[in-house]
C-alpha cells in the first residue's frame, strides 16, 4: 500500500507563511488562509490518487502556541471540510528535532515498521499537485526508490521513497541534491518527476498564483480552492523589478 504524508503544521497566524507576511503585502491572517487553502487542496488531489492519507504535524510544545490550540483539531478542521472521507485520514505527531529527521522517522516508520510499499512526502505548500501526479510518482517508484520533484533554488516540496535513505542532511540545501546524493550513498536508484513550486516566498506566490490562473482560464486541471483563494483576496503575480512580485488589488 501507498501512504501519502502531508507535513503539515496547524494554520494559526505566526506558526505558517511568516515570511509571506513579511515579504507580501498580506496580512497575517490572509496568509493563515492561504494555508489553509493550499493544504485543501493538497488533500483532495491526494485523496482521489490511491493509497492513505496521512498528515503529520509537530506537536504543541515545538511551536509557539496558546495552551489552548491543538494542533490536531486545527488541522481536522480544514482537512475534514476538503475531503469526501475525512474518517479515512490519519492524524499523527512528528517525531523528530529536524524536518529532515521528521521525514526520516515517518519514512522509516512506514516503510519498515507499517511494511508500506512506498511514501510520498507532500509539503502543505505545493497546491499544484494532482491525483494525475501523484500516481505518475507511484509509477515511477515501482523502477526507482528514490523519485523527487525538484522545485526552484533546489528545493524539493514533494518526494517519494520505496526503500529509506539515511535521512542525516539529505534536505540540506540545495535539498534535490542532497537527496540524491543519500539515495546514491544507498546504492539506490533516483529519478524524478515534473517539478512543483512550493509557495514560501513571494516570488513562489506569485508564480504559482500565475500558473493556477491560467490553468483555470485554460479550463484545465487547478487546484480550486488556492484559486478562490487568489480570486477573493486578489493577489496576482506581476512583474517586479527584479523578477515577478506579488500585487494584491482591492477585491471588494
Amino acid at each position: 500500500m501507498t501512504t501519502l504524508v502531508v507535513l503539515a503544521d496547524p494554520p494559526v497566524e505566526g506558526v505558517v507563511g511568516r515570511s509571506l507576511a513579511e515579504t507580501t503585502p498580506l496580512d497575517a491572517e490572509e496568509v493563515v488562509s492561504l494555508y489553509e487553502a493550499m493544504l485543501s487542496d493538497i488533500a483532495r488531489a491526494a485523496e482521489a490518487a490511491s493509497g492513505q492519507l496521512l498528515v503529520n504535524y509537530r506537536p504543541r510544545d515545538h511551536l509557539d502556541l496558546d495552551a489552548d490550540v491543538s494542533p490536531k483539531r486545527r488541522l481536522e478542521s480544514v482537512v475534514a471540510e476538503a475531503v469526501d472521507d475525512p474518517e479515512a485520514v490519519r492524524y499523527e505527531v512528528q517525531v523528530g528535532s529536524s524536518h529532515a529527521a521528521r521525514v526520516g522517522n515517518t519514512v522509516t516508520h512506514l516503510l519498515e515498521g507499517e511494511e508500506e510499499g512506498s511514501v510520498h512526502v507532500i509539503e502543505p505548500t505545493v497546491p499544484l499537485v494532482t491525483r494525475q501526479g501523484i500516481d505518475s510518482m507511484s509509477m515511477k517508484l515501482r523502477r526507482s526508490p528514490v523519485v523527487l520533484s525538484p522545485g526552484p533554488g533546489g528545493r524539493v516540496g514533494y518526494a517519494g521513497f520505496s526503500e529509506p535513505v539515511d535521512f542525516d542532511g539529505a534536505y540540506e540545501p540545495p535539498a534535490v541534491t542532497s537527496l540524491v546524493e543519500a539515495a546514491r550513498a544507498a546504492d539506490l536508484d533516483a529519478d524524478f518527476v515534473p517539478s512543483l513550486q512550493p509557495v514560501e516566498t513571494a516570488a513562489d506566490l506569485a508564480s504559482v498564483v500565475s500558473v493556477v490562473r491560467a490553468r483555470a482560464r485554460a479550463d484545465r486541471i487547478y487546484p480550486s480552492r488556492t484559486y478562490e483563494w487568489a480570486e477573493t483576496h486578489g493577489v496576482y503575480g506581476v512583474e517586479g523589478e527584479d523578477g515577478l512580485d506579488v500585487e494584491k488589488t482591492d477585491s471588494d
